[in-house]
């Protein structure tokens, strides 16, 4: 299925949808739904790392609306196992692109560091997790399920009448701040994750009403930020499962640690810029929602 030549997501009806919908969730939703119709003929051929990537954005970005509106819209039933189903397509799509962004970030630090070479054995090790990972997710797309979960996006989920999106919109920005104000120096790594959870929230459903562009740009510095150091934790914790997992030389344990030390370096800068990233996102999120 790897020749797949995307003339079947020219045709699902999500591809003839109007643009124009009164009700700005289901807009919003309808719009990422269109983006990952859009972005799977890519994700099946394979070549071009970047369609997955987006596909499984605009997966999340679904999810994500779905979150900060569960308790506005008129089935709850149905969002949460919308919900639930998007967090499925998720993980398996994520299972490929983790490997991606780990074997370019280890790829590019070889290049720098002598004897890299030696860590080739490790490389292929992520190769082969990364290939059994594609067929999964080949198979999700072929699934059933996945065709299922599209269909419900043909006529999504709407807010309850009376409800504002953009009362979703602030409601998500305060528990951003919230979390962000418990925040200090020591920190615990996975503390500083659901901040930048938070924060891509808050991004995707300013992004999602509309305007503040002061806000969504400060949320994605803050969300890069926080994204630096989350890549840094996973990367160290790979390479320590990765090492374990083959007979290295002392030259591939060598380098194994010269790169781990980089991934602690990089935690350590994204320590130190975080508190400013916020300082400035919190100015614009209380000028645009408080």
């Amino acid at each position: 299925m790897d020749n797949y030549d995307g003339s079947m997501a020219s045709l699902h009806p999500l591809s003839t949808l109007a643009t124009r919908e009164p009700d700005p969730l289901r807009r919003a939703l309808r719009a990422q739904a269109r983006e990952i119709v859009a972005r799977e003929p890519g994700t099946r051929l394979g070549s071009d790392p970047e369609e997955l990537h987006k596909q499984r954005v605009a997966t999340r970005r679904l999810r994500s609306l779905l979150r900060s509106t569960r308790e506005r819209i008129e089935d709850l039933n149905r969002g949460a196992r919308l919900e639930s189903e998007l967090r499925w397509l998720g993980g398996v799509l994520g299972e490929v692109r983790d490997r991606d962004v780990l074997s370019s970030h280890l790829i590019g630090g070889l290049g720098t560091i002598e004897e890299g070479a030696s860590f080739g054995g490790i490389l292929e090790l992520l190769d082969g997790e990364r290939e059994e990972a594609r067929h999964a997710l080949i198979d999700a797309l072929d699934s059933t399920r996945y065709a299922t979960l599209l269909a419900e996006f043909d006529s999504p989920p709407a807010l309850r009448e009376g409800e504002r999106f953009a009362t979703a919109v602030a409601a998500e920005y305060e528990r951003l701040r919230k979390a962000a104000k418990r925040l200090g120096t020591d920190s615990s790594d996975a503390e500083l994750h659901r901040v930048r959870i938070r924060a891509k929230r808050s991004r995707y459903a300013a992004e999602a009403l509309g305007g503040e562009p002061r806000f969504v740009a400060r949320a994605k510095l803050l969300q890069d930020v926080l994204g630096e150091h989350q890549d840094a934790v996973v990367a160290e914790k790979r390479i320590r499962e990765l090492i374990a997992a083959v007979r290295g030389t002392g030259r591939t344990a060598l380098v194994a640690g010269r790169l781990i030390e980089r991934q602690r370096r990089r935690r350590i800068e994204a320590r130190e810029a975080w508190p400013k990233a916020w300082a400035r996102l919190r100015r614009a999120g209380d000028d645009a929602w408080r």
